[in-house]
């Protein structure tokens, strides 16, 4: 096996992660079957380009075969369910908005900062989808995650949740000077 025939593989084998491979095992073995093909590419360089690779495949295999969080799962079901396609651009738009809140509602209830912001980051595409106006001129997208990008009453955190960051002191920092 040549390097560009392991990148070809492993591209597949990415690509193929939740649509054709949708088993942990199915995608474990996969990932096997491409080290042992990979263990006959004669250049030194290829050959420690594809084991760093392979490093990052058997992490997702990892996280694959780890069991999903049930914050995780119940925020993925409203995603799916909130970005459908049917219906005409207002009531995909309604719908959109209305998972947005529900999902902030489970980010809220998360057990760590950690799993809500992965939850919160879900919210992304539904923004998206409920802020598409179409018009000139409007911000196609405003993210949840971002209080920056929130409009006042608009789509953001869940109220009282707790900063994935700390607030600082408050003081700014002095600048750096040459000495």
């Amino acid at each position: 096996m040549d390097y560009a025939d392991f990148d070809a593989e492993r591209r597949r084998i990415i690509r193929a992660w939740g649509t054709e491979i949708t088993e942990p095992e199915q995608l474990a073995e996969a990932v096997r079957q491409l080290r042992e093909q990979a263990a006959t590419m004669t250049v030194p360089a290829d050959q420690h380009r594809a084991t760093r690779y392979l490093g990052t495949l058997d992490d997702l295999v990892a996280a694959a075969s780890e069991p999903e969080s049930p914050s995780i799962r119940q925020a993925s079901d409203v995603l799916l369910k909130a970005s459908a396609p049917e219906g005409t651009p207002a009531e995909r738009q309604a719908r959109a908005a209305a998972g947005v809140t529900e999902i902030a509602r489970i980010a809220a209830e998360a057990p760590s900062v950690g799993e809500r912001d992965a939850v919160l980051e879900m919210n992304e595409t539904l923004v998206m989808i409920a802020g598409d106006r179409g018009g000139p001129g409007e911000p196609a997208a405003r993210f949840a995650s971002d209080p920056a990008m929130t409009p006042p009453g608009r789509i953001g955190p869940p109220a009282g949740a707790p900063a994935s960051r700390s607030a600082g002191t408050g003081v700014p920092k002095q600048p750096i000077r040459d000495r």
